[in-house]
């Protein structure tokens, strides 16, 4: 939930700079079927009634699809800002893998935004709770986006670069044409006359 408000920043510096936002029409994002279908999978996987099918096999489905985004991302490091939303991806996929298909979570972060005196039984399916055996904790959910700002939640050091990175996308894409710079790398290719 911190990237729509990465979104949200990038827009709003991006027309301060200049720039518009119809500028992002010209993007030409490669493999984005790919990333969209990764991102569904992903949403649907949370749905609670699927996540009762899948059950087991729901990590393995996660860390797939995660794959499948980072595959169309990476076809797209020549965008602007898309690297450091790799690194970002990277970041959050690291422990994401070693921790058996889980991103593992500070119990404190998750009490601090809860307000509650314990966590309840039953977690986040995505999230397992850092203990003594968890790999890269460092990486994991351990600041507190809190209440009452919306989408309250906790996230990462590499959903925050991802942030960045939307931000520096967004910004970069929005900008005007500048004459020089286009003239710099060549003429834009026109649609033959027939």
């Amino acid at each position: 939930m911190l990237l729509l408000y990465s979104i949200a920043v990038g827009l709003l510096i991006g027309r301060l700079l200049g720039g518009r936002v119809r500028n992002l029409e010209r993007v030409h994002f490669v493999w984005w079927q790919l990333a969209l279908a990764g991102l569904f999978v992903q949403l649907v996987l949370f749905a609670d009634p699927v996540q009762e099918r899948v059950g087991a096999e729901g990590p393995y489905i996660y860390v797939i699809s995660t794959l499948a985004v980072m595959v169309a991302l990476l076809r797209n490091l020549r965008l602007p800002g898309l690297a450091i939303v790799a690194i970002g991806a990277t970041l959050n996929l690291i422990p994401v893998i070693a921790n058996g298909g889980a991103m593992p979570s500070d119990p404190a972060a998750w009490l601090a935004l809860t307000g509650a005196a314990e966590l309840p039984v039953a977690f986040f399916s995505n999230s397992v709770l850092i203990g003594p055996d968890t790999l890269f904790p460092f990486l994991g959910d351990l600041f507190v986006w809190p209440e009452p700002l919306p989408f309250a939640t906790v996230f990462s050091i590499g959903d925050v670069v991802i942030g960045v990175g939307a931000v520096v996308f967004l910004v970069s894409a929005m900008r005007p044409r500048h004459p020089v710079r286009d003239a710099l790398r060549g003429p834009t290719p026109q649609p033959v006359q027939q």
